[in-house]
């Protein structure tokens, strides 16, 4: 159970970045400087979808029905425009952290999300190119001003992990009720479950909600004394446009 434990406690991140591996002519390190800024480019075409030409990084864009499975990843049903924030606060971290993910690009089986981390004044941007059937990463930019520079996975996962807590132990499920939580400040009906779980050899209680549709709402891990360790909550979210709709 505590595999499970911990997926709720990362529930905001969409994905976890699984390497470089599996594709077909990856764009070189000096070559970082001519990526198409997507973003620009959606803005300046008025366009909800970018074409084979803007990812030049691979030879043959797949299209959705090649890859999506049955049961298809969270990032098969993103579209671009969609946009979620979520905040983390607790005493695992020195300031909040705020991780806003964006959807800025799509094509075939292919989607581009810009994820941003701020930490207190300072501020890191990527732009993560996943493969929607698998959820894995094919590449990584950092974002400054305009500019794409060679990143990695391993950045990716770094950022994600300042962004996650995971308890030594859950002990059990003590607890189960519908509920009213507010997201992005609107009223929505979810359900809360609550874990005993341990910190170090110290007990804590572990608190998620959840959505209707199953989605993950909040976390929050808090002592005995009430002290709050972790908590994750989103406080801002956004459905995209239909494809052949001008975003911004």
């Amino acid at each position: 159970m505590r595999s499970h434990l911990i997926a709720l406690i990362t529930v905001p991140v969409l994905v976890v970045a699984c390497g470089n591996q599996g594709i077909p002519n990856p764009i070189a390190a000096d070559d970082a400087t001519d990526s198409i800024d997507i973003a620009a480019a959606k803005s300046s075409q008025k366009t909800a979808s970018i074409s084979a030409d803007d990812l030049p990084f691979i030879d043959k864009i797949p299209s959705a029905e090649e890859t999506l499975p049955k049961s298809s990843p969270e990032l098969a049903h993103k579209r671009v425009g969609d946009r979620s924030v979520h905040r983390f606060s607790g005493s695992y971290t020195k300031t909040p952290l705020i991780l806003s993910q964006e959807v800025v690009a799509r094509a075939g089986s292919l989607i581009v999300i810009d994820y941003t981390l701020e930490e207190g004044d300072a501020a890191t941007r990527l732009r993560v190119t996943h493969d929607v059937g698998s959820d894995r990463v094919l590449r990584v930019r950092e974002m400054r001003g305009k500019k794409e520079l060679l990143s990695s996975a391993a950045a990716f996962e770094k950022m994600l992990a300042k962004t996650s807590f995971a308890p030594d132990d859950n002990e059990a499920e003590i607890g189960r009720e519908k509920s009213t939580c507010l997201v992005a400040g609107a009223a929505t009906a979810c359900e809360k479950t609550a874990y005993r779980v341990k910190v170090g050899d110290k007990l804590a209680t572990f608190s998620v909600s959840r959505g209707n549709d199953g989605s993950d709402l909040s976390g929050e891990i808090s002592d005995e004394s009430g002290s709050i360790i972790y908590k994750a909550e989103l406080v801002e979210t956004r459905t995209g446009l239909p494809a052949g709709v001008a975003a911004r």
